[in-house]
């Protein structure tokens, strides 16, 4: 096959690390997303907010220390708090290993959380059977890019759809995609002083860039050498290099999806009177465990996925009915007031 050295050699590199940026950015907007909706509900279940930040801020502390040790700066001191965390430097360190420090704190948080997934993932036999698509061009290496993450978020995918909730294993697992969704970030939600989003995460980005071009710039050149060596050597694995962080990112993408599923039935809960504000949660439970028991007595293949997904969609069917008889009745409520008032108002001219 005859290639074109200038694609292969210049532009070819930067197709998965442009496809990486794609999923980082819409990870980015998830997470603002996740952020403007727990906002919705931070006067009713502020206990909830706070656990969700206190999660955020956890992982943040954690990915800091995780740069100052992998760098051997070294951690002299760690606390942690609801509000805040404290993580100071061992030693003081210039240079390159400052600048890794850092970059761990700006882009740990969003990596880290799911990588605890991903080595839960390792374990597990199937989910990571991928294979890269062999090619060497710009178009070739995005291909291959999507091939990767298309084949780890297909095995993904499967996996959560067939959870076994009833197990307190699988359980345990679910919810713990569920604090990575949650705690992917601190929100800061309800405090004036921290007010902290997407630009601010894009603002300590382009601090990384714009403070230390040339560190930048090596990093770039070891990742052209690193393609330029898998093209030589014919190892169509430069693209696996930033599937991984794709993956990553898919997972986060996921937890944080889940989040918002959560956040969604706080939301519908604090817009029902009484007794049912309990319904958005016991509709998932109740429908869930009432499929199971359908499937014991009716077997047939994908009993778990079948019953998550039908479970998912009938507390979100059930959410919108809910809501709406709810408004309806508030409507009904208002016009038989009005009329009251208009009848009240009529007998009052009469006499």
């Amino acid at each position: 096959m005859n290639y074109s050295l200038v694609d292969i050699l210049v532009f070819a590199p930067l197709a998965p690390l442009l496809g990486l940026i794609l999923f980082w950015f819409i990870q980015l907007l998830m997470i603002e997303s996740l952020k403007y909706n727990m906002s919705k509900i931070w006067e009713n279940h502020r206990a909830f907010c706070r656990f969700s930040n206190f999660i955020g801020i956890l992982f943040q502390a954690i990915a800091h220390a995780t740069g100052y040790t992998i760098t051997g700066i070294g951690v002299s001191e760690f606390s942690l708090s609801v509000s805040e965390s404290k993580v100071s430097p061992k030693k003081e360190k210039k240079g390159f290993p400052e600048w890794i420090a850092n970059a761990f704190l700006a882009l740990g948080p969003f990596f880290i959380p799911p990588f605890i997934i991903f080595c839960i993932l390792f374990l597990i036999p199937g989910v990571l059977n991928v294979s890269p698509v062999p090619g060497y061009t710009f178009s070739q290496m995005l291909i291959s890019f999507g091939s990767l993450l298309f084949q780890f978020g297909t095995g993904f995918l499967i996996l959560l759809t067939n959870l076994d909730l009833l197990n307190p294993f699988h359980l345990s697992f679910a919810l713990l995609i569920l604090l990575v969704g949650l705690g992917i970030r601190p929100s800061y939600i309800g405090e004036e002083k921290k007010k902290i989003g997407m630009l601010y995460d894009l603002y300590l980005i382009k601090k990384l860039i714009v403070k230390h071009p040339l560190y930048v710039l090596i990093t770039l050149a070891v990742l052209y050498l690193i393609s330029v060596i898998m093209f030589l050597l014919k190892i169509p694995f430069y693209a696996l290099l930033f599937a991984f962080f794709g993956w990553l990112a898919l997972i986060a993408i996921v937890a944080i999806l889940l989040a918002h599923f959560v956040v969604f039935l706080l939301i519908i809960s604090d817009r029902l009177p009484s007794f049912k504000r309990f319904l958005p949660f016991l509709i998932p439970i109740v429908s869930y465990i009432a499929l199971r028991i359908l499937f014991l007595a009716f077997p047939g293949d994908f009993v778990y996925s079948v019953s998550l997904l039908l479970s998912i969609l009938i507390t979100i069917a059930s959410c919108f009915v809910l809501i709406k008889l709810e408004t309806n009745k508030l409507k009904k409520l208002s016009e038989i007031k009005q009329e009251e008032e208009e009848d009240g108002k009529g007998r009052g001219d009469i006499s």
